[in-house]
């Protein structure tokens, strides 16, 4: 189980961020991860992308 604020690395493209949202739907917890680096690839948003995830796809830092 993750927190809000949490320092996290998505497993698939390495990237460190930290937990900005988090949300459970369906049963399912899903987390908004917002890149610790400016113009990560992938995501969306402005220069610091934002992930969606869920809780298989990032791990502890």
């Amino acid at each position: 189980m993750f927190e809000l604020y949490d320092k996290v690395k998505i497993k698939s493209n390495s990237i460190v961020g930290t937990i900005i949202d988090k949300s459970n739907i369906n049963g399912k917890t899903n987390y908004v991860v917002e890149s610790d680096t400016k113009g990560t690839t992938g995501g969306y948003g402005g220069e610091w992308k934002l992930y969606d995830c869920n809780e298989n796809e990032i791990e502890k830092m």
